[in-house]
């Protein structure tokens, strides 16, 4: 049984995944009482009732909002009240940049950021969760490195895949910086991430759909079909997406569970352990809008892409106060459909022997993130 009157702090609480976690602990995930405080941390500010986040109450842990700490600039300047009672850390940060080189160095340089903050000013920190991703397999890649099932024995620092992501990177550093160290460290590691972010998401699938879903509702009508925004290959090849709830009830078990990580520290995660291909998804979800959900004609063409459905209809959007493009990437999440042609489902094995054995059903998780999105006002009620 995980001890008590635990801290946690958790960078990136107002992204998708970040957003999650929070939301998990104020829901006093996975008892009452395992953890006593909640420090979330933004760059970006945010207003805690544009977060739907649990209400303050008795059983609640106490929250504590930071906004304005920006890692890049190298310090910590914000302060950060109850830092030196921080035993359990989230670090959900992630920036992208369009050369890769940089990228890995951005964000080599906010994991370091925040490492140094916490070694001087975190005494009792216990352990370090973090997210990856499937880039470690190589999907990025076009799938040609593994064979899936994918599991954590696969390393991201295959010569083929090291230099194109900054998965291997982070876990450099955090070896370095753990060793001698009381704290231990753990990735976890989705595919594709459903999930609710309030101050919106450049790289939000579920946002994206959910608007293109509802927009196609009010042109085409209730009842009209609407195939898949992709090719028949990527309408059936097998995949499990891990929404942010499950994502971060894993990160919260695992970082109660710090003698289970073992050696290697990585945990595949997802809403189920059954992959599925999106032809069992796509009629679910767009019947949540009132539509029938097809598969795509044959063809490069594909389904069309919804970005440049929501262009063009977009003032039908603004006609009921919703706006036109809530994501900031919209061409590079058009690509899924087109680019995710191959089986890459990922194996829970190593997760489930440790003992995390929760699942959820993967419809219930993007309707319940579509509820949220109405009730922010980013998609028609």
């Amino acid at each position: 049984m995980a001890k008590e009157g635990n801290t946690a702090l958790v960078f990136g609480a107002s992204g998708t995944v970040g957003w999650g976690v929070v939301n998990e602990l104020l829901s006093s995930y996975p008892a009452t009482g395992t953890f006593k405080k909640v420090i979330a941390v933004t760059n970006r500010p945010l207003d805690f009732k544009d977060t739907f986040w649990p209400e303050e109450s008795p059983s609640r842990p106490t929250l504590s909002l930071v906004s304005g700490v920006d890692l890049v600039s190298g310090t910590i300047q914000t302060p950060v009240k109850g830092i030196s009672e921080v035993t359990h850390v989230f670090y959900f940060v992630y920036k992208s940049e369009s050369d890769l080189a940089e990228e890995i160095e951005v964000n080599r340089k906010m994991l370091e950021t925040a490492l140094a903050a916490l070694g001087r000013l975190s005494p009792k920190l216990e352990v370090i969760v973090f997210p990856t991703g499937t880039k470690a397999y190589g999907i990025h890649l076009g799938g040609t490195v593994f064979k899936p099932p994918y599991d954590e024995f696969m390393s991201p620092s295959h010569e083929k895949i090291r230099d194109t992501v900054h998965y291997q990177m982070m876990h450099e550093v955090l070896q370095r910086a753990s060793a001698d160290k009381q704290w231990t460290y753990c990735d976890i590691r989705p595919d594709v991430v459903i999930g609710f972010a309030p101050n919106g998401s450049p790289m939000n699938l579920a946002t994206h759909w959910a608007t293109y879903l509802s927009l196609y509702a009010i042109v085409e009508g209730k009842g009209a079909s609407v195939p898949f925004p992709g090719t028949t290959k990527a309408y059936s090849a097998l995949y499990n997406e891990g929404s942010s709830e499950i994502i971060a009830k894993c990160a919260i078990w695992v970082s109660l569970h710090p003698k289970e990580i073992g050696p290697q520290p990585v945990f595949n995660i997802a809403d189920q352990a059954k992959p599925e291909p999106m032809s069992e998804r796509w009629p679910a979800l767009a019947a949540y809008f009132g539509l029938k959900g097809v598969a795509p004609p044959d063809g490069d063409e594909g389904g069309g892409k919804p970005g440049e459905y929501i262009d063009k209809h977009k003032g039908e959007l603004k006609k009921v106060g919703i706006e036109a493009n809530p994501v900031g990437r919209s061409e590079f999440l058009d690509g899924y459909g087109y680019f995710a042609t191959f089986d890459r489902q990922i194996g829970l094995e190593k997760v489930r022997a440790a003992g995390f054995l929760e699942e959820l059903d993967p419809n219930k998780s993007w309707f319940k993130v579509w509820d949220r999105l109405k009730k922010a006002g980013t998609i028609p009620s």
